[in-house]
């Protein structure tokens, strides 16, 4: 059924799950009253915990979590901070939960996230280059879609050292590792950690820094200001304090 209010919803309910646009996350929390004994969710991709815990009082069972589009089809994988077993028990179920006691941790793990439009990209520009050659459309998209979901199969449980070694067992002088090679000379990788190191600045500060941009930093471009490192660093330290 729709309710007619959030109030309504919390009134009814033992977990409370917030669920909106960061810009919204402060007027829809300050709008409800919640119970002590409710369990309070926060899925705002910039909502840190101490602020949701202040939002949330008298409520103190809170977490938030960042699940992944995949759980859709129960196939997706969720992170989440501090471990608590309602927020396991529910995205457990709807695929993978990854918890971790530290928010300075799940704010950086949180970085991984970002890429999925970049992994998105690149599978495009594969298709494109393979239709562009000749291949049907519908072919090529088959293929690009089937590839990269059997690259990725020994990748979907990891060891500390399991993607190092299965970077390097590519057969030497083979094709795959030319094109890790190329790209690692052309600067691809590192351009790829310029742009976690913007996405967590921005997490962290509230705001986006041009010169953290991989495009900038390749220009030459000025590095961070000692003000926005400092800034950075506290607001990391703060994360960390809060659980």
């Amino acid at each position: 059924r729709v309710a007619g209010s959030n109030q309504e919803v919390v009134d009814a309910v033992g977990c409370v799950v917030i669920s909106v646009l960061p810009q919204q996350a402060e007027e829809v929390l300050s709008a409800l009253v919640l119970r002590a004994d409710q369990q309070v969710l926060s899925l705002v991709s910039t909502l840190g915990l101490g602020r949701l815990r202040a939002l949330a009082a008298p409520a103190t069972t809170c977490a938030i979590a960042m699940p992944l589009p995949a759980i859709a089809r129960r196939r997706g994988a969720t992170l989440t901070t501090p471990p608590q077993p309602f927020v396991e028990a529910l995205f457990s179920s709807l695929g993978s939960c990854v918890a971790v006691e530290e928010e300075a941790q799940f704010r950086r793990m949180q970085c991984l996230t970002v890429i999925i439009g970049d992994l998105y990209k690149r599978q495009l520009t594969i298709q494109n280059w393979m239709v562009d050659g000749g291949v049907p459309p519908e072919l090529a998209a088959a293929w690009v879609g089937a590839g990269f979901s059997t690259a990725v199969a020994d990748s979907s449980e990891l060891g500390p050292d399991t993607l190092r070694h299965l970077v390097d067992e590519q057969t030497p002088g083979g094709l795959n590792e030319m094109v890790w090679r190329e790209q690692e000379e052309d600067g691809s990788y590192t351009s790829l950690e310029n742009s976690l190191k913007s996405v967590q600045h921005r997490i962290l500060t509230g705001s986006a820094d041009p010169a953290l941009r991989p495009a900038a930093r390749r220009a030459g471009g000025a590095p961070p200001t000692r003000a926005a490192r400092a800034t950075a660093a506290a607001q990391a330290k703060r994360f960390n304090s809060r659980l």
